[in-house]
């Protein structure tokens, strides 16, 4: 159980650790963990029932409070005493002192860290097929895999080991594997989570994000990161959701575009109302400044990182020993002042100028058309076998490469630093599919109770239907 929701059965901290712990074992196959603590977890469980006995507690309880609940954290995110490898093996025998204050946050509300969950190595990865420490596989189907980077967490939450964990997003690290594994995720707004002691990639682009089994529980972690209140829409007044005229709603695997085209003919209601959006320019700016953002902001964000940790490993060292040859190459080419990919000063100057100029056009776009979220796809393809399309996979009868075709709809908010959240669609006998709503900067918790509306419009058992719109 997690933050948010109560308890009818009382239990112990250490009978919720005991069976958080009998459920790992029983996804076990899914290597959804790099390091799984159960004896440290149980023992922090052992001396909460005996402070709860001492005051006259009679047990744990499970709702946020005095109680505890069991967390998952991704293993680039510092946990005090437990290693944070970042999928990578020059970092396997670095053990943080203290916690990141993301996790010192949900640990001061109860949670107790159940381990740290594998990823897609240093993060830079869409799905988490690791090489130092195993692929992980899709809680729906372990057979494929989990998306990435935060795969693990994702993995964990969607297979009720835990009923929430802790990702990284990037460009879409946590939505995307959310998205793939059927739960909910949130990617906040740039600078809104603590980033500090996290494994970084982009100081521009990087932040921690929570996944979680219901959105109730995603609102939660939230409320307990940030300390935010909830906000609801006005009473009767009608959600304006903006449907994307190009790229984000095309060229969609098949079981995606029946999702997403019931999705839409389902949020067609008296409560809601379509806006057709142009949206191909926000692509374009991100085609340019994503990517070069985090080349030329890794190798500095990266060095600093190891030095104020008193890591032992230099930038060198660390990329000397990246397992994955694609991620060693695109770091490396970054890294180096003679690099294809190494970005200059006044490089990184001009991208993060054209940040700012994409940060307007959001903010015109959602101004301009009155939007409460931009929806789509989350992710233009479901998730593919394990181990065979790292580098390129099948879409509508050619091979796409892999990386780009699935932060495709993720990416461009992300680079902008916008909120987005992810909700799993009703989709049934298929692996599941995700629908992506992105809101104005820093107006998270408005857009997580428009995803409210949204989330209890899909799950309707009957729901009025005006006719699909198309853009």
């Amino acid at each position: 159980m997690a933050p948010g929701e109560s308890a009818t059965d009382r239990t112990t901290a250490q009978e919720t650790v005991r069976a958080a712990l009998a459920r790992a074992a029983d996804a076990e196959g899914l290597n959804a963990f790099i390091t799984l603590d159960g004896e440290r977890a149980l023992e922090e469980a052992a001396r909460h029932d005996e402070s709860a006995s001492r005051n006259g507690e009679s047990a744990a309880r499970q709702d946020g409070g005095t109680g505890r609940w069991c967390l998952v954290v991704k293993d680039n995110i510092h946990v005090a005493g437990l290693p944070n490898t970042a999928g990578t093996p020059a970092l396997k025998d670095f053990v943080p002192r203290l916690d990141a204050p993301v996790v010192r946050s949900l640990r001061d509300a109860g949670a107790i860290v159940l381990g740290k969950t594998n990823m897609h190595e240093l993060a830079l990865g869409v799905t988490s097929g690791n090489r130092a420490f195993g692929a992980v596989g899709n809680a729906a189907d372990p057979g494929l895999f989990a998306g990435g980077s935060s795969g693990g967490t994702a993995a964990a939450v969607a297979a009720g080991i835990v009923d929430a964990g802790l990702g990284t997003d990037t460009g879409g690290s946590v939505t995307i594997p959310a998205a793939l594994n059927g739960v909910y995720g949130l990617r906040p707004s740039a600078g809104r989570h603590p980033s500090a002691a996290i494994t970084p990639l982009s100081t521009t682009r990087d932040t921690p994000g929570p996944l979680a089994r219901t959105l109730d529980r995603l609102v939660a972690l939230d409320t307990l990161i940030t300390g935010e209140s909830a906000i609801t829409p006005e009473p009767g007044r009608r959600i304006r959701l903006g449907l994307p005229r190009q790229v984000f709603a095309e060229d969609l695997d098949p079981v995606v575009r029946a999702a997403w085209d019931e999705a839409v003919d389902r949020l067609t209601t008296e409560h809601t109302e379509w806006v057709p959006v142009d949206t191909g320019h926000l692509v374009e700016y991100d085609a340019r400044v994503g990517l070069l953002l985090v080349l030329g902001e890794f190798a500095g964000a990266f060095t600093r990182y190891l030095a104020e940790h008193r890591v032992g490993r230099t930038l060198d060292d660390v990329l000397d020993a990246v397992s994955d040859p694609a991620v060693a190459e695109l770091l490396r080419a970054g890294a180096l002042p003679a690099g294809p990919g190494h970005a200059g000063p006044a490089a990184l100057e001009r991208a993060l100028l054209e940040r700012r100029e994409m940060q307007a056009a959001y903010t015109e776009l959602f101004g301009g058309s009155g939007l409460d979220a931009l929806v789509s796809p989350t992710v233009p393809v479901c998730a593919r076998p394990l181990h065979q399309h790292e580098d390129t996979l099948p879409l509508n009868g050619r091979e796409v490469p892999t990386f780009p075709t699935l932060i495709r709809n993720t990416s461009p908010a992300a680079t902008a630093g916008l909120p987005s959240v992810t909700l799993p669609l009703p989709v049934t006998a298929s692996p599941p599919v995700g629908l992506q709503l992105i809101g104005p900067r820093m107006a998270d918790r408005t857009l997580l109770a428009v995803a409210a509306c949204v989330d209890t419009l899909l799950r309707a058992d009957t729901v009025g239907v005006a006719g699909r719109v198309t853009g």
